[in-house]
Parts: C-alpha cells; sequence; structure tokens
C-alpha cells in the first residue's frame, strides 16, 4: 500500500514539475490568451489532482465532476467581472485618472529619452533623463505626479499634488525652480520636501521644474 501512494506521489511530483515548466514559458511567450488559458489550466489541472488524491475522492468521480465544473464557472465569472476593470482605464461610470496619467507620463518618458539623444540638458552624471530624475520626486509625489508616492502617504502636509488645479493658482516657473533648488522652507513650506542643489546642477533643476510643469491640467 505504501508503494502504490509513494508511486502516486512521485507521478504528482513530475506533474507538478511539467505544469511549472509551462506556467513559466506561457508568461514569456507574450500572448495574453496563452498567459489566461496557461494560467487557469494549471490551476484546473492542480486542483483534479489535490482533489483526487490529497481529499480522497478519486472514485467519487459525480461530486468531483460537480466540484470542478463550479470551480471553473466561479473562476469565468471572476475573470469576467475582473478583467475589464483591470485591462481597462475606463468603463460606464467610472474613468481610472491616476492609470491614464501614469501611462502618459511614460510616454513623455520615452519621448525625453529621444530629445536627450541630441539635447544634453537634463541628464544628470549617472546618465539619467528627465524623467528617471522625476523618479525621485515620484516617491512622494507619485508617478502620475498626483501626490501618491508611497514614501509620501506618512507624510504631514502631504506632498503637493500637481496634478490640481487649485496647486497652480500660486504656482509659477520660478517658484518651482526655487522649490527644487532651495527646498519648500525656503518660500515657507514643509522641511519634508528638501533642497536638490548639492545632487542636481542649475541645469538639471530647470530641465526637472519643467517636467512638473507638464504635469498642469490644461484649461
Amino acid at each position: 500500500m505504501s508503494e502504490q501512494h509513494d508511486v502516486n506521489y512521485k507521478k504528482i511530483y513530475f506533474a507538478l514539475l511539467g505544469l511549472l515548466a509551462i506556467s513559466v514559458v506561457g508568461p514569456l511567450l507574450g500572448i495574453v490568451w496563452v498567459t489566461l488559458i496557461t494560467a487557469f489550466g494549471i490551476a484546473l489541472v492542480k486542483a483534479n489532482l489535490v482533489i483526487q488524491n490529497f481529499m480522497h475522492l478519486k472514485w467519487e468521480r459525480r461530486l468531483m465532476k460537480w466540484m470542478l465544473m463550479t470551480s471553473l464557472l466561479l473562476m469565468g465569472l471572476m475573470v469576467a467581472g475582473i478583467s475589464p476593470d483591470v485591462m481597462s482605464h475606463e468603463g460606464t461610470n467610472w474613468e481610472n485618472l491616476a492609470a491614464k496619467a501614469a501611462v502618459e507620463r511614460g510616454i513623455d518618458g520615452e519621448h525625453a529619452d529621444e530629445e536627450t539623444e541630441t539635447e544634453p540638458v537634463g541628464v544628470v552624471d549617472a546618465g539619467l533623463t528627465v524623467a528617471s530624475m522625476f523618479g525621485i520626486c515620484a516617491t512622494c509625489h507619485g508617478v502620475a505626479g498626483d501626490g501618491t508616492g508611497s514614501a509620501g502617504l506618512g507624510l504631514d502636509p502631504a506632498p503637493a499634488n500637481f496634478t490640481d488645479p487649485t496647486f497652480w493658482e500660486t504656482r509659477d516657473m520660478e517658484r518651482i525652480v526655487g522649490v527644487i533648488r532651495d527646498g519648500a522652507t525656503s518660500v515657507g513650506g514643509s522641511s519634508s520636501m528638501i533642497a536638490w542643489s548639492l545632487m542636481f546642477d542649475d541645469d538639471q533643476i530647470q530641465a526637472l521644474a519643467e517636467y512638473v510643469m507638464t504635469f498642469q491640467p490644461n484649461e
């Protein structure tokens, strides 16, 4: 009896190794439907292995069939209900502004990379582009410039939201440059916004300020 169990466990072990290989190769192909079929197909097969061999239901075929069918139905409902929100940035009566802004920032970053091939302004000694420099700011101000960076969640006052129209009512290029260069305390602001003049030179600070200005919402 124990030998039979050993054989079963060995089969399951090698089956799981094969499934692991498939789960790694599937997403590497870069095809969405292959990735989805791989992920949920492997989950279904693993559930089948567990039900048959570890829940002692191998001979309860009718019960197992209904359990598998129910699981498959629930997974289908979950994908149908969740995937539109995950894969889209807008829908009926809703719009993910932060996600759309992040995509736009990524596109702008690619354009910035192209521009730096002919214009050296905005590139630091380490070879970072202006968009990459803003990555430091994004830890507090967020990738989308909306003040939702992970490092800024516990700050009081909260980091500035560059996408808020009211923020720009009292800001201009000169003030943005001054705050980046000398810190927010230079204009009576929070000490959490430190001076960056020791890390960036004047040209880099100017380029970074111009990048921050791009978050200003259109009228």
